[in-house]
């Protein structure tokens, strides 16, 4: 009898979370993550670059380095491992043999902690976005993306779409504080 209690409570919760929005908080998620690594990476290699236009024979010149791009990116990184329970410092093989999975957990099979930890992250993330737009923004030599937009708006698109995912993560963890769970 407890099978057939738990198994309608995991049907429930599914459909429950298909009208409730779990499912784009989901895939939201897992777009983020891999956005802000993208991005992340793409500041911490530009500040690089930037070190080693100045390459002298006496090695990097650091004094040429941007550390705003340097600093703000990795946090970015950082901000996507904490989106991917920190999953993608573990590599591929191991994380496979360990039965891990690769993207981030469900929405369902969060603690409410770890649901507040991602929302949080998500608002530091866009925060962050906006600070590597700007510094792109204000670099010499702009950045043009094939389709000949400014890659700053690219990124300033971005950062808005992470902080209304972290909205939307918000929104959704105000509604699950409304549901009470009678045993």
């Amino acid at each position: 009898m407890e099978d057939l209690e738990e198994l309608s409570l995991e049907h429930s919760r599914e459909r429950f979370g298909e009208l409730q929005g779990e499912a784009s908080a989901d895939a939201g998620l897992i777009l983020a993550d891999g956005m802000l690594y993208a991005i992340g990476f793409f500041a911490v290699i530009s500040a690089l670059m930037e070190i080693m236009d100045g390459l002298n024979p006496n090695g990097w010149n650091w004094g040429e380095v941007n550390s705003t791009l340097l600093g703000c990116g990795a946090l970015l990184w950082l901000c996507s491992q904490s989106l991917n329970d920190f999953k993608r410092l573990l590599p591929l093989w191991l994380r496979l043999a360990l039965r891990m999975t690769i993207g981030p957990t469900a929405w369902s099979d969060q603690s409410d902690r770890a649901r507040l930890r991602r929302a949080i992250t998500l608002i530091v993330a866009g925060s962050l976005c906006f600070v590597i737009a700007r510094t792109f923004q204000t670099v010499e030599g702009e950045i043009i993306t094939r389709s000949g937009i400014p890659f700053h708006w690219v990124i300033y698109i971005v950062g808005a779409g992470i902080l209304a995912l972290a909205a939307h993560w918000f929104r959704l963890l105000g509604r699950e504080e409304s549901i009470v769970i009678f045993d």
